[in-house]
């Protein structure tokens, strides 16, 4: 079984909009969200640049909503262990030193 693919730029930047848009949102308002982006979502092409990028957004709501289900709160990316994961991993990345085997 091959490694899930790295995501790639696109998948990033559309990730990071979609929690710029979601800070301070409720599980409520993240609900509407995502169902906006759903309902967008079934009017591209189901190929193509836009058909990735509304799927990447479509399944970061997704993320974002699952999130927010279990507490009263608002969403800060901040806060979020998804989230400063991957800017954990981006931080590692530039900072690795270049090593050849």
């Amino acid at each position: 079984m091959s490694p899930e693919p790295e995501p790639s730029a696109l998948e990033h930047a559309v990730w990071e909009r979609v929690c710029r848009a979601a800070t301070g949102m409720n599980h409520h308002r993240a609900k509407a969200a995502l169902d906006d982006a759903r309902n967008a979502a079934e009017d591209v092409s189901p190929t193509g640049r836009q058909a990735l990028d509304a799927r990447a957004e479509v399944e970061e709501w997704e993320r974002i909503t699952d999130a927010l289900a279990d507490h009263a709160g608002a969403y800060d990316p901040a806060t979020d262990p998804f989230v400063q994961g991957r800017l954990a991993a981006r931080t590692h990345r530039v900072q690795a030193p270049t090593q050849r085997r």
